[in-house]
């Protein structure tokens, strides 16, 4: 079959669109590492090879078998030389692509989002997915012509890196997306329809279709379902909690009253209030916890959104310790709780490692932070006797040092670090564990640093000025001065920097012994720490804070270990050649020179050009896709040229008498024309009829004639629409000078064929008129004079 390239501009168009969209999709991807600029730009480029393939093989009539793999293989080629620097797949070269791309895997698997800089870099993956989401978009949206369909595509890509870091993707890039997957569906929309068929008033056909109003119609439904799943999720509150109300729908929500608030008020305030008493033949109950929190969102840590099944009631048997082997030593304790009146907490106050509990069915516990909240809102602590036996782990220095990694051991949530976390906060912690080659060691040289090496002071002097909307961690690490919450909360981040997967505790550090033989804690005991993830040994408690606070550290953050000589582990962070020595403050060159190398947002300016490119495509397209009718209608017959004229009456805002044969049509069309003017100001209401524009009168009898006969006999090479084409270009002429030169600039950029205005005449009845005999007659008479011409 042989080419048709008046179908080319189409198929670069809708190509185009359908680019845009997956590479905006692709954008979002942009949370997901450092140095996106080197995955954005290859894939637009990529993008455009693909595209542009692709209309060039469907003009070329080219199967749609055939289509895809040209694409596949264009794609595969530009991702090798992406990769490696040539796009031939020689042995060395395709090697080369597999190092790459299983370093690229590992460190997707060592290190949260976003994986930072000086690592094996996730490009590889990140260009291989991008390029797929193209070529998936392609396809459907081109040459399958499944527009709709392909939002599935793009929302599979979109949903990937909320699905990885948790946090919600830009709604800039979300209406970007929205509105190039509306303005997709859209054109193939409108070519659909179009391909129909033709009206009976000069058309080919026996039907017509108002294009303009079903793709309003379309475009319209989808903006509401958009804007219906952007709004309607945002107008259901939510809590933090929730609590699985029996097997039904519904569910109980609880408030969550926020630990470190509680842990500053009760810090900050003078008196010493006890709190709590604690009876255990057992060792002395030290850190003794309330809540975990798990979730950082770059200024305080929170206890993130938890969904606990009323199954999980705190009594009887725990399931097994999270992580911990069953070599690891233990003993076990039982523990006898009762809380004063003025401990008002919905957490309730046990050990870390609890294997039992009997606290009733008040109160729930969560599988992956073992820790336990009340039911229902009138539920707390004040005045309540529990107990629950724990699990006190001898662990093991060497088995912690030689684990593996732990970031794909546990949920997300314990290594997902905010994209907004301030960048030396990054370079500090690959700074002060650079001369670690494990995990674990990186954790005891973070510990010392914070309590020795680099210079801190407690303070809770500083609880106040901390607020109530948590720690400036950046103003800590400069100021050096803080209490419990900052320590515990700076090591946490630092630790999921290197890969480690962390979380902060928040309970009470030590008790006093009463007369009694119980244990008291009191409000000044209230403390928070660091509890990080290895592999074998669980959740391991470490003490960031100076000794001011905390006395003694666990003995396993102390161990030494016999030098390592192999290359560092997988969590080794970026080369540390120009980075202060561990225990050094950063020099204010150091910070000028990261300051200068990231000054520039490269990515926020590349999207908004984007946007800015995309809101000019929108506004151009109804230019376009009406400048691609004409082009297609002008190589056509003195049919298409009659469509044209149609069009350009319904364009300028005259109406159309829909339904009427050429002869009455053009007996409308006369009655519009006007005399064309050149450079003299036109007046604001021209006079019109055929008297003032005699030619074009003249040129639209001849398309009237020519169409006529044209019905009758069928002689393609005798009615083309190049022939007539000056007769149509003086009535369009005329038929422009007789409206303002504002209907007339908007007929260019927006036409009323293409948007869908309603412009058509049609006759209507009035209300009273006669429906007698010789009405009736003259109706007849007039319906078969129109008919025939």
């Amino acid at each position: 079959m042989s080419p048709s390239w008046s179908n080319l501009p189409q198929q670069l168009r809708l190509s185009g669109i359908a680019l845009l969209a997956a590479w905006a999709t692709a954008l979002s991807w942009r949370v997901l590492t450092e140095g996106f600029a080197e995955v954005g730009f290859p894939l637009l480029f990529i993008g455009v090879v693909i595209g542009g393939a692709g209309a060039l093989a469907r003009s070329s009539r080219i199967p749609a078998a055939a289509v895809v793999a040209v694409q596949l293989v264009l794609g595969a080629l530009m991702v090798l030389g992406t990769t490696t620097g040539s796009p031939f797949p020689t042995p060395a070269n395709v090697d080369a692509f597999t190092a790459a791309v299983q370093a690229a895997l590992e460190s997707s698997r060592a290190y949260a989002a976003p994986v930072q800089l000086g690592v094996p870099p996730v490009h590889p993956l990140l260009l291989i997915g991008g390029t797929l989401v193209i070529l998936l978009v392609d396809v459907i949206a081109c040459t399958l012509r499944r527009a709709p369909v392909a939002g599935l595509v793009l929302l599979a890509a979109y949903t990937l890196p909320v699905a990885v870091t948790g946090e919600a993707v830009s709604w800039w890039l979300f209406s970007v997306i929205a509105a190039l997957f509306l303005t997709l569906v859209f054109l193939q929309h409108s070519d659909h329809v179009t391909s129909w068929g033709r009206a009976p008033d000069g058309e080919k056909g026996s039907f017509s279709v108002r294009t303009g109003a079903i793709g309003n119609s379309a475009l319209a439904l989808g903006t509401a379902a958009i804007a219906l799943a952007v709004v309607v999720p945002a107008a259901v509150p939510t809590m933090s909690m929730s609590v699985f109300d029996g097997n039904g729908p519904g569910t109980r929500e609880v408030e969550v009253k926020d630990p470190m608030i509680d842990l500053r008020r009760d810090l900050s305030r003078g008196e010493d209030i006890p709190l709590l008493w604690v009876t255990t033949p057992g060792p002395r109950p030290n850190y003794l916890r309330l809540s975990v929190l798990t979730r950082f969102n770059g200024t305080a840590w929170t206890p993130g959104d938890r969904a606990i099944p009323d199954t999980q009631i705190a009594t009887g048997a725990l399931p097994p310790l999270d992580g911990v082997a069953s070599s690891v030593a233990r003993k076990e304790f039982k523990y006898d709780v009762r809380v004063g009146p003025d401990l008002d907490s919905t957490w309730l106050p046990t050990t870390a490692q609890v294997t039992r509990i009997a606290a009733g069915a008040d109160w729930r516990y969560d599988v992956t932070t073992r820790d336990f909240i009340a039911a229902r809102d009138d539920v707390t602590t004040a005045e309540r006797t529990y107990d629950f036996t724990g699990a006190q782990l001898t662990y093991d220095a060497e088995t912690m040092n030689t684990a593996v990694s732990g970031a794909g051991s546990v949920p997300g949530t314990f290594t997902d670090i905010p994209p907004s976390l301030n960048n030396e906060i990054r370079r500090l912690a690959s700074s002060v564990t650079a001369d670690a080659p494990t995990r674990f060691q990186k954790a005891q040289l973070l510990q010392q640093w914070f309590r020795e090496d680099g210079g801190f002071r407690y303070d809770k002097a500083q609880v106040e000025s901390a607020g109530s909307g948590g720690a400036d961690l950046t103003a800590f690490l400069e100021d050096r001065v803080g209490y419990c919450e900052q320590f515990a909360a700076s090591m946490a981040i630092m630790a999921r920097v290197l890969g480690i997967p962390s979380r902060v505790a928040v309970g009470f550090l030590e008790p006093t012994k009463t007369s009694s033989g119980a244990w008291e804690f009191s409000a000044h005991d209230l403390h928070a720490w660091p509890e990080l993830y290895f592999p074998g040994s669980g959740w391991v408690r470490f003490e960031p804070t100076p000794q001011d606070r905390a006395g003694q550290v666990p003995d396993y953050t102390t161990a030494d270990f016999a030098p390592v000589t192999e290359s560092p582990s997988p969590s080794a962070s970026r080369s540390t050649e120009l980075l202060p020595e561990r225990g050094e403050t950063p020099s204010a060159a150091d910070g000028a020179a990261d300051g200068d190398a990231s000054s520039i947002p490269w990515v926020p300016i590349l999207a908004a050009l984007v946007g800015l490119a995309v809101i000019a495509l929108l506004l151009l397209t109804p230019r376009l896709v009406r400048g691609a009718r004409r082009r297609s209608r002008l190589a056509g017959d003195v049919e298409d040229l009659w469509i044209e004229l149609r069009d350009t009456a319904r364009d300028l805002g005259h109406p159309w008498p829909a339904g009427r044969s050429p002869r009455r049509a053009g007996e409308w069309l006369g009655r519009l024309l006007a005399t064309p003017t050149s450079g003299a100001a036109r007046a604001d209401r021209p006079r019109r009829g055929r008297d003032q524009a005699p030619e074009a009168a003249q040129s639209l009898d001849r398309l009237v004639s020519v169409l006529e006969h044209s019905r009758y006999a069928r002689d393609p090479e005798t009615f083309t629409a190049e022939r007539f084409l000056v007769d149509l270009e003086l009535v369009e002429a005329a038929l422009a000078a007789g409206v303002t030169p504002r209907d007339v600039r908007r007929a260019a950029w927006w036409p009323a064929s293409v948007t869908g205005r309603r412009t058509t005449w049609r006759p209507r009845a009035r209300l009273g008129r006669s429906r007698g005999a010789a009405g009736a007659d003259r109706e007849s008479t007039r319906t078969v004079d129109e008919l025939v011409g």
